[in-house]
């Protein structure tokens, strides 16, 4: 009469390391995903902050009742209020921006965007971008509306 082997138990050597393998190459892909997600996050809350700072001064020029301005320097990437220090962009993102009113002792680097009492502005577009990403901010010079969308830069 043969012997009667028991059953293997057990994994071999090479199923283990492929499950490993696989586990390895899924929390790689959920790192990326992650990553990705935290930049588009830090993205629109630089939206919303630079956006936010806009109609910050455009208020304050019609409480105090006079003329307020946005700093914007380009090639700091930094945007300032006024009595505020400046705000950087983060690493990556550039700021350009297309308006009527320069810092004419900066050589054209430094743009202001001022707000007057009545609501109106100097008007202009901010373009922030990150890669092949960019966003426009426009300022209508009318009512100092601040509106911002997605898009390519032109």
């Amino acid at each position: 009469m043969p012997a009667i082997r028991p059953a293997q138990q057990g994994f071999t050597l090479l199923e283990m390391l492929v499950v490993l393998l696989l586990v390895a190459v899924g929390f790689g892909l959920l790192a990326s995903g992650i990553s990705q997600g935290l930049k588009s996050a830090q993205e629109r809350q630089v939206k919303r902050d630079l956006s936010l700072a806009l109609r910050q001064v455009r208020s304050q020029a019609i409480s105090a009742g006079q003329p307020a301005s946005l700093r914007l320097d380009v090639l700091r990437n930094s945007y300032q209020m006024p009595g505020k220090t400046p705000r950087h962009l983060p690493d990556g993102m550039t700021l350009r921006l297309t308006t009527a009113a320069t810092a004419d002792s900066d050589g054209g680097a430094v743009g202001l965007i001022t707000f007057y009492p009545n609501g109106g502005s100097t008007g202009g577009h901010l373009y922030l971008a990150r890669g092949s990403q960019a966003t426009r901010i426009d300022i209508d010079w009318l009512t100092g509306r601040v509106d911002w969308r997605g898009g390519q830069q032109p």
